[in-house]
């Protein structure tokens, strides 16, 4: 007994014995109140308290003034966050609160571990961390947390955001001003941080969540480094404790096992992985990592701004990350933008199998494909050949016309999957906005002229198909859903009843038909413009009413530019307008020129929108004479209903 504790005013002592009896309920009857450690921040006890049956011991850290109490708040959040998922491999937090008769004092206390103060073994240890990851669910879907958590005395910034990305920035400038509040002004930072914030950062978070690519919002332990990690001496089982949590990409957590200092070996990794595979694109994955290692460098720079090793290994990090990506996510976008088309038409599928084969040797991470086109099975093979893991392609495919009916969509999808071999899609679109009357197996009843019998209660209902849509994103079969062939009109009424936004709208875009308007509006709504067609192309003659007319490939502006091919000049005009493109070829030597793009200078960028004006616009895929009615009409929502 008469363990003190000192207030804000360091003449005044009070011993912890004293407040303890009086103030919490649970300790009226201890038996010893014992110093067990104190930091900068805070004083740590260990209470024995007599039991029913038995001496119970508890954990009491005791921390001064505002910030104190929001720390203490902020590690009992965080630790019953944990708890509630992994139980015991976390000490259960009972209570925290401040001392009535100890003026700016403040308390937490959980149950008391003995410890053996060395890191678990990798397996055991890892798949706990594994097992809190994958299992834990934001509550809102978000990534942040419902209060502030500190590292030490230093406040995170845990504000919600929809993105990983968004969030990680916040987080990234929060830090960086706090040294500088900390450890005054940081001369070599100047500029660093700027690129950090505009390119890198960008560059390696925000392709996890595009194209068809999205990040589960994971609770992490926030400050697993090897002082907060040990092993229960009672049980010999693995033991985290002192979180700073808060949702955020799983991998994150793994940023603090990078330095050395922490202990934790490339074995600790590699059994973290065989748990939970490393987010795609893999590639990324060691710079993502010194990333993440950098913001638990910029907090121990913030901490002990006396160590000047922690500010110099955050700006030679910079350094190099800044130097490895200098062009950003646009420069990524550039070079990973453009997919493969699969669409054959009246050339037939016999060449299928093999040109996504060759598409994906060359580097090609996105496959287009939908069940209308009749070779979901040849490509399904490719990507089974191939060797490459799954989840670094990109697979689309696209719900038929006949299966909008609300019963069908999920048979529809698995029998895609069926086809492909897959377990999911990576993005499910509803092919067109109209629907056909299915006939036996879903095949398009037709009239005497060929032309194919309209479902009219499912054209005006496309509302309905998007809505079972989305429980295949619910049910993991498609991880994002979006629409192909819509104009503005049917996007807005789609936008009022979806509980999932589209992430994508496939539409024909080319010099001649740019689509200014409705690039314009997907973007505000936060929808990806993926550009069919984008050389002109030849959809099947019943909806090729221009077949006549030449395409932008033959347009003598553009074919003399800059001593490339037409295709790449396309190809760069669209992806430099931040759309990505699935251009067809059955060529090696296409398919490697096609992904060859380059910077188009301004003026150039700005006459080629220009030639739609000059030549006039050409829509190569229009069913309107087909289907009796035109679905890009932006004044009626066609077919109309009639009353």
């Amino acid at each position: 007994m008469g363990s003190v504790i000192e207030t804000d005013d360091l003449s005044t002592k009070t011993t912890v014995d004293s407040v303890v009896l009086s103030e919490i309920p649970l300790f009226r009857r201890p038996l010893s109140v014992v110093s067990h450690g104190s930091s900068a921040w805070a004083h740590s006890y260990k209470i024995d308290v007599e039991g029913e049956n038995e001496i119970e011991s508890y954990f009491m850290k005791v921390s001064m003034g505002d910030h104190g109490r929001e720390a203490l708040k902020g590690e009992f959040e965080s630790t019953s966050a944990i708890h509630a998922i992994v139980g015991n491999s976390t000490p259960k937090p009972i209570g925290w609160g401040s001392f009535k008769s100890l003026l700016g004092a403040h308390y937490y206390f959980c149950q008391f571990y003995e410890l053996a103060e060395e890191l678990p073994e990798p397996v055991e240890f890892c798949e706990k961390v594994a097992f809190l990851h994958s299992t834990s669910e934001a509550p809102n879907g978000k990534f942040g947390f419902h209060v502030v958590t500190y590292n030490g005395d230093l406040p995170q910034d845990n504000r919600y955001a929809d993105t990983w990305e968004e969030f990680f920035i916040n987080g990234f400038r929060h830090m960086i001003n706090m040294n500088i509040e900390r450890g005054g002004p940081w001369v070599e930072l100047e500029g660093l941080d700027t690129a950090m914030v505009e390119k890198v950062i960008p560059r390696l978070l925000r392709p996890m969540e595009t194209a068809g690519r999205s990040i589960k919002p994971s609770l992490v332990h926030g400050d697993l480094w090897c002082g907060n990690a040990a092993i229960d001496m009672a049980t010999n089982s693995p033991l985290i404790y002192d979180p700073a949590s808060f949702y955020a990409h799983n991998e994150y957590e793994l940023g603090n096992w990078r330095p050395e200092r922490n202990k934790f070996s490339r074995s600790y990794f590699n059994a973290y992985h065989s748990h939970i595979p490393k987010s795609a694109p893999e590639d990324d994955y060691d710079d993502r990592n010194a990333l993440y290692s950098m913001r638990f460098n910029l907090q121990a720079a913030a901490l002990f701004p006396d160590v000047t090793s922690f500010r110099e290994s955050v700006t030679d990090e910079m350094k190099r990350l800044i130097a490895k990506y200098p062009g950003g996510y646009e420069d990524y976008m550039e070079n990973t933008s453009v997919g493969l088309g699969t669409f054959r038409g009246d050339a037939g599928n016999a060449s299928v199998k093999e040109t996504v084969l060759n598409a994906l040797r060359c580097g090609y991470r996105h496959i287009d494909n939908a069940s209308a086109y009749g070779n979901e099975q040849d490509v399904g093979e490719a990507i089974k050949e191939s060797g490459i893991p799954r989840e670094e392609i990109i697979v689309t495919t696209k719900l038929a016309q006949t299966w909008h009916g609300a019963s069908d969509d999920e048979r529809a999808l698995d029998r895609s999957l069926k086809f492909l071999q897959l377990d999911y899609v990576d993005i499910y679109l509803m092919h067109f906005p109209h629907a056909y009357s299915p006939g036996p197996d879903n095949s398009t009843i037709r009239h005497p002229n060929g032309k194919p019998v309209i479902d009219y209660e499912m054209s005006w209902n496309y509302t309905f198909t998007w809505a079972a849509m989305e429980k295949l994103v619910e049910k993991g079969k498609a991880k994002s859903i979006g629409v192909s062939n819509f104009n503005i009109l049917k996007l807005k009424k789609l936008l009022e009843f979806a509980k999932i936004p589209p992430l994508v709208n496939q539409v024909e875009l080319h010099p001649y038909l740019p689509q200014v308007d409705l690039v314009h509006f997907c973007t505000q709504q936060g929808i990806h413009v993926m550009a069919h067609q984008p050389l002109g192309g030849k959809p099947v003659a019943a909806v090729n009413p221009n077949a006549d007319r030449l395409g932008p490939l033959s347009d003598p502006d553009i074919a003399a530019r800059y001593r490339r091919s037409a295709a790449q000049i396309i190809l760069s005009w669209i992806v430099q307008r931040n759309i990505f493109v699935i251009p067809k070829t059955v060529q090696e030597a296409w398919l490697l020129e096609n992904r060859d793009l380059i910077r188009l200078l301004d003026e150039d960028m700005a006459e080629i929108l220009n030639l739609s004006k000059v030549r006039g616009e050409i829509r190569y895929l229009d069913p309107k004479d087909h289907i009796g009615f035109d679905i890009f009409d932006e004044l009626n929502d066609q077919p109309v209903q009639v009353a």
